[in-house]
């Protein structure tokens, strides 16, 4: 199992219209949430994260993963490069509308160690955590931490990934919306 977190040039972001399933990835850390209008699923892997949204029987998954990974063909709505900042909304099927929010940004050395201290703090308290060992180059490894807003008919969920090596957070911001908010059945 990877340890270490890989390089930001190597990841990659998907989201697919349909389940991916965990045992594509190396788990780290997980959480499940269950409201009247959804399911939620959150991992963090040991190259990012994977969410999975279900209402009903549409199921989304969001993805960050290396480059590299192999993952399964078909009903693919978005992906690109983790190293640009990206904005994309996508209603499926007039039932969900998925709004993202990507951003890398750089930090000097002393603010980096800030803000990592501030994710392992916030950890504590609420949030899904996993830290990673460091590569070797610094004396910590990297965080990752995705916090879950959960209401009746929407979830915001915030991850953030550092990246020691390059004194560097993707941060994302992920927002699933019910557009038909009458509960589940069963």
């Amino acid at each position: 199992m990877i340890t270490v977190r890989p390089k930001i040039k190597d990841l990659d972001f998907h989201l697919f219209a349909r389940p991916v399933h965990p045992e594509f990835f190396n788990g780290c850390a997980q959480r499940d949430f269950e409201r009247e209008n959804y399911r939620l699923k959150v991992n963090i892997t040991t190259t990012g994260h994977l969410i999975t949204f279900a209402h009903r029987q549409f199921v989304m998954s969001e993805i960050c993963v290396a480059a590299h990974q192999q993952l399964p063909e078909g009903q693919l709505l978005l992906s690109y490069p983790l190293e640009t900042d990206q904005s994309d909304q996508v209603v499926y099927r007039d039932m969900i509308r998925y709004q993202c929010r990507t951003q890398l940004e750089g930090a000097n050395p002393k603010t980096f160690v800030t803000i990592q201290q501030q994710l392992d703090e916030q950890a504590a308290c609420e949030g899904l955590v996993h830290r990673f060992e460091a590569s070797g180059r610094n004396v910590f490894g990297a965080i990752s931490y995705i916090n879950v807003q959960s209401f009746h008919a929407h979830v915001r969920i915030r991850t953030f990934h550092t990246f020691p090596d390059t004194y560097s957070v993707l941060k994302s911001e992920s927002k699933f919306v019910v557009l038909d908010p009458s509960p589940l059945e069963g």
